[in-house]
């Protein structure tokens, strides 16, 4: 079984790459930012950690968490953005072996994990290769502002949040540029696999 890490900064598309690879190459895939809304929802693991932590306040009249504040709690303070990152990544990093040993005892060949946060969590040590996607600031910034309906400030903030897109290419074995088009990027993907046996 052959491992790819798949990261890089928030909006590069991840996703539209870990869609070529299982629809190209029948990769097995897992998003970890979907596990992580599975575990805040109520009921999950993280839903009763992170009430407990920040107050009643967190939770909407539905019942369920006010993901928009949470974000603007984390991502304008550090400390509670490190207090985060220090209950979820160890749970989430269980919840990715469990995905990785299933895997394994089926048969898959090929598993690709979307881990946005993949080299500040020190995951490395999971994957044969770490592949890294990024694309251009103002393309980021504008898939951002849309995607989960910001002002630029907002994203900006969320941006500059992350390890920078020059240190994750620096740490990764394959990088994607997720510019110019899906057929672009498709190749690029192509050019990668051709390198590699599974």
């Amino acid at each position: 079984m052959y491992i790819i890490g798949l990261t890089g900064g928030i909006s590069c598309g991840k996703s539209a790459v870990a869609d070529i690879l299982r629809r190209c190459r029948g990769a097995t895939t897992l998003d970890i930012d979907k596990v992580t809304h599975q575990l805040l929802e109520p009921g999950g693991e993280l839903f009763d950690i992170y009430v407990r932590h920040f107050g009643d306040y967190i939770v909407t009249q539905e019942g369920g968490l006010n993901r928009k504040l949470i974000g603007e709690i984390i991502f304008n303070h550090p400390d509670e953005r490190a207090w985060i990152n220090s209950v979820a990544h160890p749970i989430l990093l269980n919840k990715a072996r469990d995905f990785l040993v299933e895997c394994s005892e089926a048969g898959v060949r090929l598993v690709v994990l979307e881990v946005p946060l993949l080299f500040e969590a020190g995951w490395e040590h999971l994957f044969d290769e770490i592949w890294a996607v990024y694309t251009t600031p103002g393309t980021q910034l504008q898939r951002l502002m849309q995607r989960d309906k910001l002002t630029k400030q907002q994203a900006l903030t969320r941006i500059k949040a992350q390890m920078s897109p020059k240190e994750i290419r620096k740490r990764a074995d394959v990088k994607i540029k997720n510019y110019g088009g899906y057929k672009i990027t498709r190749r690029q993907v192509f050019a990668a696999l051709k390198r590699r046996t599974f």
